[in-house]
């Protein structure tokens, strides 16, 4: 089933057969993956085991990081949110709603139906994940700043947020951090801790009526739980000097899109 602009948010749930086989078949070869590639190590799992509904959080650092965050939750699963125009992408988008991504709508009214989605991802797995620096950048160990929107919806469903910091440490191939393969210089990959953090439940102003004080403490919360991570971090020696830069979309919006001199820029919430 092809998403289309504005079309179901959630599109599959567990109850449909190929969205549970599809997940369990490609995991065989990401943990594989991550075992042999980037010796991953997960801390905090246990976590889970005493938070039935939360929302979940982590810095956007590897291209697979949906893939090492569902190794890293065990037998727990969760919904992933995605930009829309991924989803739009043929096929590609539909492969990965089987896998268990979700559409982020843009546009008039695209914070309530995501909120109306999130319910509904919570009601059927009981988690719902967001990377809240918005776009992936590789490789880095310095958090950038989290958008609110995922704050926002655990203030306003009444959440916690559990923080899933990924820390990446340099290695070596035969004292070498790079090793040519037909021709092509690869960079020997990161040696990967998955660390589940502690719940962080919503602040007490985050059930005031007034959208402006809800606002500020969905903001106040991720400015919290970022720090959090980056004290994560910074304790365990992520390693600074093997950032890669910011990772192009698969996706290019119009130059047309772009506000110029003197025009405010809209940002999006989430």
């Amino acid at each position: 089933m092809a998403y289309r602009k504005g079309g179901e948010i959630v599109g599959f749930t567990p109850s449909f057969i190929p969205f549970q086989a599809m997940f369990q078949l490609v995991m065989i070869p990401i943990r594989l993956v991550d075992w042999l590639f980037y010796r991953i190590r997960i801390r905090g799992r246990r976590t889970l085991q005493h938070c039935r509904s939360a929302i979940l959080v982590s810095n956007h650092t590897l291209i697979l990081d949906p893939a090492v965050i569902a190794h890293s939750l065990g037998r727990r699963r969760t919904y992933f949110t995605m930009l829309e125009e991924t989803a739009l992408i043929p096929w590609l988008g539909t492969f990965v709603r089987l896998l268990g991504a979700l559409p982020i709508p843009e546009g008039v009214g695209s914070m309530l139906s995501l909120e109306n989605a999130a319910r509904r991802a919570i009601a059927e797995m009981g988690l719902l994940h967001f990377f809240p620096e918005g776009e992936c950048y590789r490789w880095n160990q310095d958090i950038q700043p989290f958008r609110p929107g995922a704050f926002l919806l655990a203030c306003r469903l009444g959440l916690p947020v559990i923080p899933m910091t990924t820390v990446l440490h340099e290695r070596r191939w035969r004292g070498r951090t790079s090793v040519r393969v037909a021709g092509r210089v690869i960079p020997v990959p990161p040696l990967v801790t998955v660390v589940i953090g502690r719940p962080v439940p919503p602040p007490a102003a985050a059930f005031s009526a007034d959208p402006h004080t809800l606002r500020g403490a969905a903001m106040r919360m991720a400015a919290e739980v970022r720090q959090a991570m980056q004290d994560t971090v910074d304790a365990l020696g992520g390693s600074r000097e093997i950032y890669r830069g910011k990772m192009p979309r698969l996706v290019k919006k119009p130059s047309a899109a772009q506000p110029g001199p003197g025009v405010p820029r809209v940002v999006r919430a989430i």
